[in-house]
């Protein structure tokens, strides 16, 4: 069992043993009530940018590249899909008081008898009934009583990993600030939110008391409103950009590029550059041999995968900057970096459009959303995130139990060491393995392996040992309450898929046996959260998706793909165009990393393995 940490109930009522120091540190604190935390208003509220001006764009040798925050790349509307501009909500929020406050009260309600006041007759009140913990769902709903098995649609673990690298391109909704020292568990203050393991929620892995730390959002006020509604916003661009290699500011590119010859920086062994901050802040730790990186997004040290897949399109950028720069003797170091980036951006957007997402999706839904259709720049599309879909996005249900390292064989290759999944987190140095070649033997592991099967339970790994002993399926709920993200019923409704005001309604979407067990949990249908009800969905055909899941992800690649003025096949020539419709990330694994060999289709199984020089080469010579 986990020990707890103090809050102020517990401090109040000792519902569990507290270690004699936590309950010293509670009573020095006196377990501060929460004060509301100091919200500014929107920044592009005082912010305004003229897009035909050509110094609010980056205008180089004639040819205009994207910037780096996402500005002006819709002229009518400088700031769509920027870094920093809050999400789109699709459904008015649900937050209990229209406001701030979490959403916590199911649609369901108690009748009692109540007296009023000035009468002698009783009248009827309706009390408002909570939505079970987070917890109490995680343990109904998504727990497995062993290690889920292989999904047998041949995904591999290529396929999730890379996923995620996407999600952090596109996504990242910061954490409130709430001070270097504080622990939200001892003193839960402002954007604090930590999550109590409570005696209701039948838990038989924690103790009841058990903290597990967590913070809400940042979020805005909006512009000329005093409402006081709040709203998050995204760190990053929505445009796929790149921006995980790069950053989302002029400020993370300059810290990231060596000015040099198109390059940019890089450490021992063409690895990452090293990082100079604080590896809290970069959800990094410090195990032998201590060396956290430096990358467009900090996310690239949260898991061993995540730097892998940097490191190969770090090496990628500097291997086509080598090529251009030997070709064009003329070409300054801008224009050899712009140029460079130019290709990386359309090999990540082929990858993720002709690789990714058919693998994740079914074929009506990337034809209903246009997602393999000619692309068609559309100037009223707005990239910017769907609120829903950050929610939508998350597919931790995927999350293996172990983590996998494999070297080469004759012709494939085979799996050489496992690890606990949850050993792994946070510590990028598995890179490092066997004299460097750590990365090959990760990214080998992830080509060979399938991910678990496709349901909304999930293994220990990530819903009992996240770090900080943490479940990361009850932070995926809490996440879409303090967002206040409307329940998952609104949203099926939202995608043309009913209404759900009965358990039986829920049948065209779900099995049977999944809605058991939301009933055993949830008091209606209405109450079911977000993540809860898309993973628990019935996929579609082959996918790894549900209807709404479906839906929500469907439209948001839409609008990034329409909606971006950059996008890779409305800006290079035909020619170019066809050669980076040779790219695969079998093909930039093989150019990037010590490996002969690697799936024709790395997110497939089942796909046949290549020799690397038999994969097409993308002839450079038509930049």
């Amino acid at each position: 069992m986990t020990s707890a940490k103090c809050m102020p109930l517990v401090c109040l009522i000792l519902i569990v043993l507290i270690t004699d120091v936590e309950l010293k540190k509670c009573r020095k604190k006196e377990c501060k009530k929460d004060k509301p935390p100091k919200v500014p208003v929107d920044s592009f509220c005082s912010i305004s940018v003229d897009c035909n001006n050509a110094a609010n764009r980056k205008i180089i040798d004639g040819t205009e590249y994207r910037m780096s925050s996402g500005q002006c790349n819709n002229l009518d509307n400088f700031s769509w899909g920027n870094a920093g501009v809050q999400h789109i909500r699709v459904v008015t929020n649900a937050y209990a008081n229209g406001k701030w406050e979490p959403r916590k009260y199911s649609v369901a309600g108690t009748e009692k008898n109540e007296k009023k006041k000035g009468s002698k007759k009783k009248g009827q009140k309706r009390e408002r009934v909570p939505l079970p913990t987070p917890r109490s769902v995680s343990n109904a709903v998504h727990a497995t009583p062993s290690v889920k098995p292989d999904n047998d649609v041949a995904a591999s673990l290529a396929l999730f990993y890379f996923m995620q690298f996407i999600d952090h391109d596109i996504t990242n909704t910061p954490k409130g600030t709430v001070g270097k020292n504080v622990d939200c568990c001892l003193e839960p203050v402002g954007f604090c939110l930590p999550l109590i393991i409570q005696a209701s929620d039948n838990d038989s892995f924690f103790e009841v008391g058990h903290c597990m730390e967590s913070r809400r959002s940042q979020t805005v006020f909006q512009c000329n409103d005093d409402s006081g509604f709040q709203n998050q916003f995204n760190e990053v661009t929505a445009y796929i950009d790149g921006s995980g290699v790069y950053g989302s500011s002029d400020e993370q590119e300059k810290l990231l590029r060596s000015f040099v010859a198109g390059f940019l920086k890089t450490s021992t062994a063409e690895f990452m550059p090293e990082s100079n901050e604080d590896p809290i802040d970069i959800e990094c730790n410090t195990n032998p041999p201590g060396f956290c990186f430096e990358a467009g997004d900090k996310r690239s040290n949260i898991h061993p995968s995540q730097t892998s897949l940097h490191t190969a399109f770090l090496r990628e950028h500097n291997r086509i900057a080598s090529i251009l720069g030997s070709k064009y003797a003329e070409w300054t170091d801008e224009k050899i970096f712009q140029e460079t980036r130019r290709v990386v951006e359309a090999e990540i957007q082929h990858i993720a459009f002709t690789e990714m997402l058919p693998a994740m999706l079914s074929d009506s839904t990337m034809t209903k959303y246009g997602l393999s259709d000619a692309h068609k720049y559309d100037p009223a599309t707005d990239a910017t995130i769907i609120q829903a879909f950050a929610i939508a996005y998350r597919f931790h249900n995927l999350m293996p139990a172990k983590f996998h390292f494999a070297m080469e064989t004759e012709s494939s290759a085979t799996t050489t060491d496992v690890k606990n999944q949850e050993d792994v987190f946070h510590d990028p140095s598995n890179v490092f393995n066997n004299r460097y070649h750590g990365v090959d033997e990760i990214s080998l592991g992830f080509s060979l392996n399938k991910c678990p099967y496709v349901n909304g339970m999930m293994n220990g790994a990530s819903r009992n040992k996240f770090p900080g002993a943490v479940d990361l399926a009850a932070l995926d709920i809490e996440r879409g309450r303090e967002w206040g993200t409307p329940s998952y019923t609104q949203f099926r409704s939202f995608c043309d898929l009913g209404d759900a005001r009965e358990w039986s309604d829920l049948l065209s979407t779900h099995d049977q046996g999944d809605i058991d067990k939301l009933k055993s949990v949830y008091a209606d249908p209405r109450d079911i959260d977000l993540w809860t009800g898309i993973v628990t969905e019935k996929v579609i055909g082959t996918s790894l998706s549900g209807a709404t899941q479906s839906c929500l992800i469907g439209k948001q690649f839409a609008n990034i793909r329409n909606g971006d003025r950059f996008w890779y096949e409305s800006r290079l020539s035909k020619d170019q165009l066809a050669e980076i419709k040779k790219v695969s990330l079998g093909k930039i694994l093989c150019d990037n990393l010590k490996v002969t060999k690697m799936p024709e289709n790395v997110f497939n199984t089942g796909s046949t393995w290549l020799n690397c020089s038999s994969f097409p080469e993308v002839d450079l010579n038509l930049w």
